[in-house]
């Protein structure tokens, strides 16, 4: 696996040459990215529980998630699975946006019509997120306050940046930006590759195809 992750990052047009992993394999790329994005959790009930908002506004505005079997009684509150939810969920809708948006521009000059490929090739473009993802949490980690009471919000998001408002100056924020934007790059890269081979086009054909929605969800900079 670790030859395969090596062809695709660094020579993926070897890589998308062979028939990639089944579709659960690519799948599991997103859901990957999904649970690593867990990690924004903590930081994110610190900054739920800041003296800024009261406890019961945040934590009574959804109704507990309840578990209850054999032995058994697990409760989380409702705002804590609607953000993990949300968190696993986001790179999937992502994943199918994307290849959907791949897919119709590129379908005047394609020369295969099978959307199925095209997915499971477009999931591999994301690998590059996941590093992106791993920089965000580690600066999170260690410049998020454990009780924050001057930022508001924060978020992780596909692809992978770390917003907070009022915006954060701090030099480590903006060198995970920095990293992030790199790292969305790389995945345009990729997604060229993977769907110039999964739709029969010209790489060039392809590349300004994918051009342009990897620009437009760079974000501000």
């Amino acid at each position: 696996m670790a030859s395969r992750l090596r062809h695709l990052l660094f020579d993926p047009a070897a890589f998308f040459d062979r028939e990639p992993p089944a579709l659960s394999r690519s799948a599991g790329v997103l859901v990957a990215i999904g649970v690593l994005c867990l990690g924004v959790v903590p930081p994110a009930l610190s900054l739920l529980r800041s003296p800024v908002i009261p406890d019961s506004v945040v934590f009574d505005a959804f109704p507990p998630i309840r578990y209850v079997t054999a032995g058994w009684d697990v409760s989380v509150p409702g705002i804590v699975g609607l953000i993990a939810a949300t968190l696993v969920a986001e790179p999937l809708i992502a994943w199918l946006a994307f290849t959907a948006v791949f897919y119709l521009l590129s379908w005047p000059v394609a020369g295969e019509r099978g959307f199925g490929r095209t997915v499971r090739f477009v999931a591999w473009g994301f690998v590059p997120q996941f590093v992106a993802n791993v920089v965000a949490l580690v600066v999170l980690s260690l410049r998020f306050p454990a009780t924050p009471t001057e930022i508001w919000s924060l978020g992780i998001t596909v692809p992978a940046r770390i917003y907070a408002f009022p915006p954060a100056t701090d030099p480590l924020f903006v060198a995970a930006n920095a990293a992030a934007v790199c790292c969305t790059v790389w995945s345009g890269f990729l997604w060229a590759h993977a769907v110039s081979a999964a739709r029969g086009v010209s790489l060039r054909r392809e590349a300004a195809v994918v051009v342009v929605p990897t620009v437009l969800v760079l974000g501000p900079i």
